[in-house]
């Protein structure tokens, strides 16, 4: 059987084959490339977070602190400086305190107005620099629960246990 000749001029029809291998390395490569879960929040740009190899997943944070080491911020909203917090004696961090609660009565307000349960407390997720004194991170975290955030969860890098 003799083979036909290509004619010059004739259309070559395109080979699914080798687009399907295309796509399918760039699928995977994508897939290696993005996190599945995503980063949840954006971490302030001067502050180095502590790592982590805890595999809980924080739920949904409507409310972000960061303690820095010249401010803390309430949804980046500058409230008291860091300097302050540490001098006090006190545990509860008035201006803190403040606004904090007065962030709890919204979420508590639209809770109910959403037809939930105002149970369980505040979410709050705060973000401190791995190198910030515990006395300072002692203070913020009174004031929170005391403002009724009580379900705090922390900013971390998340490291990946070795198997």
């Amino acid at each position: 059987m003799a083979r036909k000749a290509r004619q010059y001029g004739e259309e070559a029809g395109l080979s699914l084959t080798s687009m399907m291998d295309v796509m399918t390395i760039i699928l995977v490569f994508l897939i290696k490339q993005v996190d599945t879960e995503g980063q949840l929040i954006t971490a302030a740009e001067n502050l180095v977070l502590p790592n982590s190899t805890s595999t809980k997943v924080p739920r949904d944070v409507s409310l972000g602190l960061i303690v820095d080491h010249n401010w803390v911020l309430v949804d980046g909203q500058q409230i008291v400086e860091t300097k302050i917090v540490s001098e006090q004696d006190s545990l509860l961090v008035e201006a803190l305190d403040a606004v904090l609660k007065e962030k709890r009565e919204t979420e508590k307000q639209a809770m109910l107005a959403r037809g939930e349960s105002d149970e369980g407390g505040g979410n709050i997720i705060v973000q401190l620099d791995k190198n910030t004194y515990y006395d300072i991170m002692y203070k913020v975290m009174a004031t929170c629960g005391v403002s009724g955030f009580t379900n705090v969860a922390f900013a971390v890098n998340m490291l990946h246990a070795e198997e």
